[in-house]
């Protein structure tokens, strides 16, 4: 057996409770695996720890495997009756049977050999408290990200700070963009535009950075506490929050707590007094004979700023001030604005205790209230239950891109990346995930897919992971961009309204439409069908039932990124087919959806 590839924790996402009466445990082995029992019970049916007990436990099969690319990882759901769990693996491999416990592995001949066994794996108490529960709604949110400076330019509200400024010409989709241009996008401009984003079905809007700044992007904060005057006014921030939740869509604000601005009033003292500032432990500053201009302070080391940017220059929120100040800022946020959730800046250099303390804090002020972080990689350290929801689910967006776009993996090398990305951490909250397939950071998904074809079929894909779908604006209409800056175009509304991307909305209400229809695409559950004919493991073909989580709904998605036609039997079932299939009609954008 290969003993090095088995592993398991009583913690973690290997063993966690679900909710207040399941408990959720997952081992990951080798390949050479090819059935595996737990042994499980109360850990006090045999009497107390250390008395003179025996304990037997009940045998169940583990029957629900995953294959990932090297191991598989086999889950099991079991209801401990009274909250513990005591137990350990018995499995069998091609040279024998073994029996995994926490202080390693036996032979069957050594395992009934031990007069007692006092190394079982023990999940010791399943407290309400510890349980990991985000927030349901956002399941089934579809989201619509807005850079608000190139959205829309308000019809009304601005008007006199509008006009002092030499605003640029509405950009058209065509023009590339640098961080430089002003082209007056503005909170009204959002809210002029709330009917057109509830037609396409959207239910959450998140939106970049709106506090004051110097720049565009607005990450380099002056002030948390007012809205930038170009965006518009505190009115204008409550009036858009209050026009979209009557129109059902919750809205969330970007948190940039990793940095300030070079013009925020704690780092402007620090320039003036240097270590004689009261805010000087506000910052992580080496070094206070540095100039008080940016020019390279940060790479000399003389403090710490986000990615050597000197004009944001890094927090300290490990300083309780700090921390105060911002969960202040927070609440002031809700109270004023009553917003619904929270996205983070570079959240994976925030403080463990400013996050803890931040969850504690937005969920006594709404108890649904939702926040996700910003990491890029695997987050399970910030996803244990007790600081983010959820994060930008970067590895999902990459796991699509890769299989899309180098045209040279097989289905079941999807198959397994995918399922990387689905036991990362807690099922509920991979229930929750942020996915999307372009934003603000990265380039635009028709740029990057070099198409319309593939870019649509990531779409369907994306749609039909669990998880909160998020759609970055413009890319309802396929928008082009490339790098950072470039990906922040202006919203092409002159070409909407001539009726140029009818089409490509049609096929996004479509879409979200479906995803709301049917339960199944929201549902965890994602098996891969090799139907044995043009549809198998080394094929392009991909094949997907998405099952609904109490099991009453079923439906098929199918993809074809392969080269040439092939059939598919649907079985009934309602399906979204992609293009490349043969029998039926198939637009040439590539989706039509059967009874």
């Amino acid at each position: 057996m290969d003993f090095g590839s088995v592993e398991h924790h009583a913690f973690d996402n290997y063993c966690y409770p679900l909710n207040e009466d399941e408990l959720q445990i997952n081992i990951r082995t080798g390949w050479d695996i090819k059935k595996i029992f737990i042994v499980w019970g109360d850990p006090f049916t045999g009497g107390i720890l250390g008395g003179n007990w025996e304990w037997n436990g009940t045998r169940t099969e583990i029957t629900e495997v995953k294959e990932l690319q090297k191991f598989l990882w086999w889950t099991i759901v079991v209801k401990p009756e009274f909250k513990r769990c005591r137990y350990y693996f018995e499995l069998h491999a091609g040279d024998g049977v073994f029996f995994c416990c926490e202080d390693g592995f036996y032979t069957e001949q050594q395992f009934k050999a031990l007069p007692f066994n006092l190394s079982c794996f023990t999940f010791p108490w399943m407290n309400s408290s510890d349980i990991c529960t985000p927030p349901g709604w956002p399941k089934e949110t579809v989201w619509y990200q807005i850079f608000p400076s190139r959205f829309s330019r308000g019809k009304s509200g601005c008007k006199g700070v509008l006009a002092e400024r030499l605003l640029k010409t509405w950009a058209g989709p065509e023009q590339a963009v640098t961080n430089e241009e002003e082209y007056g996008g503005n909170l009204q401009g959002i809210t002029d535009r709330l009917d057109y984003l509830a037609g396409l079905g959207i239910t959450g809007i998140y939106l970049n950075p709106v506090n004051l700044s110097r720049t565009q992007h607005k990450y380099d904060t002056a002030d948390y506490l007012e809205i930038d005057p170009s965006f518009g006014s505190k009115q204008d921030m409550k009036h858009l929050v209050a026009e979209a939740h009557k129109r059902h869509i919750r809205v969330m604000l970007d948190g940039v707590f990793n940095h300030s601005g070079w013009d925020f009033f704690a780092w402007q003292d620090v320039l003036k007094n240097r270590e004689k500032s009261k805010y000087s432990g506000w910052y992580m500053i080496n070094d206070f004979s540095f100039p008080g201009v940016p020019g390279g302070n940060s790479k000399k080391g003389n403090y710490f700023a986000f990615a050597f940017a000197d004009s944001m220059p890094k927090l300290n929120t490990n300083n309780p001030e700090v921390r105060g100040y911002l969960l202040k800022v927070c609440e002031t946020w809700v109270k004023e604005y009553d917003i619904d959730a929270l996205r983070l800046d570079v959240a994976n250099e925030l403080s463990h205790t400013f996050c803890q303390e931040l969850q504690e804090h937005m969920r006594a002020l709404k108890s649904d209230f939702y926040i996700i972080g910003e990491i890029w990689h695997n987050s399970l350290p910030w996803l244990r239950g007790n600081e983010f929801d959820a994060v930008m689910n970067y590895p999902l967006q990459n796991t699509i891109f890769n299989f899309t776009l180098t045209g040279t993996m097989t289905a079941k090398q999807f198959e397994q990346n995918l399922n990387r990305c689905l036991t990362m951490y807690f099922r509920q909250t991979e229930e929750v995930l942020f996915n999307q397939m372009d934003s603000h950071d990265t380039v635009r998904l028709v740029t990057k897919s070099g198409g319309r074809g593939k870019a649509l079929q990531q779409l369907v894909l994306l749609f039909a992971m669990p998880g909160s779908a998020c759609i970055y604006y413009g890319t309802e209409v396929l928008l082009e961009g490339g790098h950072d800056p470039d990906c922040r175009r202006c919203m092409p509304w002159k070409e909407i309204e001539d009726g140029k991307y009818n089409d490509e909305l049609l096929f996004m209400k479509t879409l979200i439409a479906l995803r709301k229809a049917q339960p199944a695409l929201q549902g965890i559950d994602v098996k891969f069908m090799y139907d044995g004919g043009e549809i198998t493991e080394t094929s392009r073909v991909i094949h997907i039932r998405k099952t609904s989580d109490d099991g009453s709904e079923k439906i098929d998605v199918l993809f074809n990124f392969g080269n040439a036609s092939c059939r598919a039997d649907c079985s009934g079932r309602t399906v979204l087919l992609s293009r490349g299939f043969s029998g039926g009609t198939v637009s040439d954008d590539g989706f039509v959806m059967w009874k």
